[in-house]
């Protein structure tokens, strides 16, 4: 818990620059490569936070649908104490550096930018300071931007409050559908029950962003990865997926538990 001096205090301007872009303040978004600096009006004392969650998992469903709340830790980046400027980057995925969701806050004496005790949904509130990167533009680039967040069963909520949308967590239906919606394609969340009435089952070869259907375990992933023999679906390609975990990148063989047998193979239209 901050101290009430300092949750009173006003509040430090945080800002983001990409590819030296003049300084944005809200949410911003980057590709993996292009250069991301926070800036704010510090004094030789301030401090820069990185806001990192306590929680793998939750879920939303028990005892009844509600936005269980996370919890989030302020990690100092030491490296940039007392500066104006904080080169940035994002937590990555296994093999993908740099992609991925990260809060920041910002501590002067008595002065802060909205940091953990800012919460709603669940989650953090817009008015803290975050930087999103992705892979790149496509399905399973935009899929990166879930990197460093947790898993949440039932990450839901209507009216601008959907869980995934806000980049507070997903569960594994939602993962594959965030990736369509940030293409701009009108997907809707729904959950594995009912995922191939938008991404119907297909029959031959397999390819890259294909989404995995495991109905025995309730589950649903992304194919990253088509591995010899080329074009067949085997345990040794590499899925990305979040199952009681963050967002990972691992064999299908490797997770018997989320990606048990049968498979199907789904495609979005």
């Amino acid at each position: 818990m901050l101290p009430l001096l300092l949750l009173l205090a006003a509040p430090v301007q945080l800002r983001t620059s990409v590819d030296g872009a003049k300084p944005a303040g809200g949410w911003v978004y980057a590709r993996v490569g292009q250069k991301v600096v926070l800036h704010a009006p510090l004094g030789p004392e301030g401090r820069w936070f990185e806001l990192k969650v306590k929680e793998p998992s939750v879920d939303n469903t028990q005892p009844s649908f509600h936005f269980e709340q996370l919890h989030f830790e302020p990690v100092e980046l030491e490296r940039c104490r007392g500066q104006a400027t904080c080169e940035v980057t994002g937590p990555g995925l296994p093999g993908v550096p740099g992609v991925g969701t990260v809060a920041y806050q910002v501590r002067d004496g008595e002065k802060a930018s909205p940091g953990v005790e800012a919460t709603k949904w669940g989650g953090l509130t817009k008015d803290v300071h975050r930087v999103t990167w992705r892979l790149d533009d496509t399905y399973l680039g935009y899929v990166t931007e879930l990197a460093g967040t947790p898993y949440i069963f039932g990450s839901a909520g209507p009216d601008g409050r959907n869980q995934t949308d806000l980049l507070i967590g997903a569960d594994c239906a939602d993962l594959a559908v965030y990736g369509q919606r940030r293409l701009g394609k009108k997907a809707e969340y729904v959950s594995t029950y009912s995922i191939d009435q938008q991404a119907p089952e297909v029959k031959g070869p397999v390819k890259r962003g294909d989404v995995l259907h495991f109905p025995s375990s309730r589950h649903v992933a992304v194919l990253w990865e088509d591995r010899p023999p080329l074009g067949v679906l085997d345990e040794g390609d590499l899925m990305l997926h979040t199952c009681w975990a963050p967002p990972t990148i691992e064999p299908i063989g490797a997770n018997p538990a989320c990606a048990s047998k049968p498979m199907r193979v789904l495609r979005f239209r």
